[in-house]
């Protein structure tokens, strides 16, 4: 068994699982922590010192940045990459799309389950004029969807970048571009007063769990069946 194991999860998909389950263990961590109100203390000193030295400006910048992490928008780079490079691959060309809605999924669970209390309305700083689509700021806010969906889709998008060249020889240039949304997606939430740096950690974590067993998974295929080539 462990013969035939190898055999189907070459080294580096089995290294990025072990990788995954140990991210998935700090998310663990992390949710507990924050059940007991481990986190309350810096969460709410880390809030005012970022809502302390912001501005109108910022409020509309780093408002409309977050719909970079929305639901709709994260969805829509999904299934573009799934049907630009996976044509022709059934599951291969759903499977970003099936990260983002279970994951999601697992967020709103995280929120029915861990007891964090999201930011009252004293720090809502989400303009008035933006739309706020399908998000509204509820009771519980662990973990951050937003930092969750960011994390998966444009990781994908960093390790096709890297691995593919996704977009050309060059396409490795964007990858601290990609990471730098991840990064201002996370402190976008925060500053706008949806969620908490805890929240913003959770969803990092979880979300690097998903984004590494999606990308174990297609090195699994890509090693193992040599056919299943991007195109």
């Amino acid at each position: 068994m462990p013969a035939l194991i190898r055999l189907h999860w070459p080294v580096l998909s089995r290294r990025l699982l072990i990788t995954a389950g140990l991210l998935f263990a700090g998310f663990v961590i992390v949710a507990l922590l924050g059940s007991f109100g481990a986190f309350n203390r810096p969460n709410l000193r880390l809030t005012q010192y970022l809502q302390g030295r912001g501005s109108y400006g910022q409020d509309l910048g780093l408002g409309a940045f977050s719909y970079l992490g929305s639901i709709e928008l994260t969805l829509v780079i999904a299934a573009l990459l799934g049907l630009a490079l996976f044509r022709g691959l059934r599951l291969l060309a759903v499977l970003p799309m099936v990260a983002i809605l279970f994951g999601s999924g697992l967020e709103f669970i995280g929120k029915l389950v861990v007891p964090s209390i999201a930011p009252g309305r004293a720090f809502q700083r989400f303009p008035e004029i933006l739309p706020t689509f399908s998000h509204h700021v509820g009771k519980y806010s662990f973990p951050s969807g937003h930092v969750l969906r960011a994390t998966i889709v444009y990781g994908l998008v960093l390790y096709l970048a890297e691995r593919w060249e996704l977009f050309g020889r060059d396409s490795s240039r964007l990858s601290p571009v990609l990471v730098l949304v991840i990064f201002f997606v996370g402190y976008a939430v925060i500053y706008l007063g949806w969620h908490w740096f805890s929240d913003a950690l959770g969803g990092l974590l979880l979300g690097l769990t998903l984004l590494l067993g999606l990308i174990a998974y297609l090195e699994r295929k890509r090693t193992v069946n040599p056919g299943h080539q991007l195109d």
